[in-house]
């Protein structure tokens, strides 16, 4: 009697809704490489829902957070990414011996001028006059037109940010005209530029270019007409201005420009350079929550880069009249130097997370 030969069954296929959920977790070079596989994967790795689900697990889960994180810096003529979260795990930042860290720079862009992040999205604006938006991850730019309201005779601030209430990306720019600032606005989900019809009575900006995003808002230090210094928001949902509240006792000196806006631990931060204190909007729009923050070191115009680890912050320091990078404990005061190599006098630093958000096909 013959043996019956076993024959192997393939396992049945995975719901498409178990692959969408692993796929989820995985590094954006390694997605890239699963979208050759069959084309239903390519196809759910470009759809909107799942580039949401990618990027919110980042935003959830801390692990993947320190696996997709990257630091970018800038010196006058490059932008540097950098995997810090790699180096630091190698570096017991509790011995308190501000020993140097040497990190290496894992990729280069060149670039000169401004780089703000949202949400997987680098903004650039070069010394050129030139907008662009970029994606690292993917290696996507996308080229803008000139804003409306440029005009290279006067000052002007920038911003980017997401709003939430329409899921756009947007890129604000003004310019002062006189005694007034007027806005327009770049949506990425309509690929134009719209001109703020309102004119806001502020007539020069102070220290930076750079807007602050938090609450919904970009921010920015500017001069009323009466001269008083202002925070200025301006709101991403409603594309209007608000007035946010000073520190109450803040010393401002008419005529010195060395004042700064930044962002601490989400807040909105102020303060002045080389001093060795700022103040934090703990509750934001809430003039009584300012709150007073001391440091031993001055850091450079108020660099704070967002980037915190272990209770540790990326600062770029003052040091010896040389902006350097530094890991910062604001409990202990005390902080552990950076190296990068390549990257000599960095001037400005950030982090973003990467994802496969395309600045081409939003």
């Amino acid at each position: 009697m013959a043996t019956a030969e076993k024959v192997e069954q393939e396992p049945p296929p995975l719901p498409l809704e178990i692959i969408r959920e692993i796929l989820a977790w995985l590094p954006v070079k390694s997605i890239g490489r699963f979208r050759c596989v069959k084309k239903s994967w390519n196809s759910l790795t470009h759809d909107p829902n799942f580039i949401k689900l990618h990027y919110d697990k980042a935003t959830e889960h801390e692990d993947v957070l320190y696996q997709r994180r990257r630091v970018f810096l800038s010196d006058m003529w490059m932008l540097y990414f950098v995997n810090l979260d790699e180096s630091l795990s190698r570096v017991n930042l509790d011995d308190n011996s501000r020993n140097r860290v040497v990190v290496d720079k894992t990729r280069v862009q060149d670039f000169m001028g401004l780089a703000i992040h949202s949400k997987g999205l680098l903004f650039m604006r070069s010394c050129y006059r030139e907008f662009s938006l970029f994606n690292p991850a993917i290696n996507q730019t996308k080229n803008l037109p000139c804003p409306p309201t440029y005009d290279m005779w006067t000052d002007e601030v920038c911003g980017f940010g997401f709003d939430v209430s329409t899921l756009d990306y947007k890129v604000v720019h003004g310019h002062f005209c006189g005694d007034e600032l007027r806005f327009s606005v770049y949506s990425l989900k309509t690929g134009s530029w719209r001109v703020i019809g309102s004119l806001y009575p502020y007539k020069r900006r102070t220290q930076g270019m750079e807007g602050r995003v938090v609450n919904g808002g970009v921010h920015w230090l500017v001069r009323s007409v009466s001269s008083s210094m202002v925070i200025i928001s301006f709101v991403l949902a409603e594309e209007d201005v608000r007035e946010i509240p000073m520190p109450p006792g803040f010393n401002v000196v008419e005529g010195e420009e060395d004042y700064y806006l930044s962002v601490f631990e989400g807040c909105l931060c102020v303060g002045k350079k080389d001093a060795l204190v700022f103040w934090v909007m703990k509750e934001y729009g809430v003039a009584k929550s300012w709150t007073r923050i001391s440091i031993t070191v001055p850091f450079s115009e108020g660099l704070l880069s967002g980037f915190v680890k272990k209770s540790r912050h990326l600062l770029l320091l003052e040091d010896q009249m040389q902006p350097q990078l530094a890991m910062y404990n604001f409990t202990k005061k005390s902080f552990h130097n950076l190296s990068i190599r390549g990257v000599r006098e960095p001037c400005s630093a950030g982090f973003y997370l990467e994802s496969l958000v395309s600045p081409n096909n939003y």
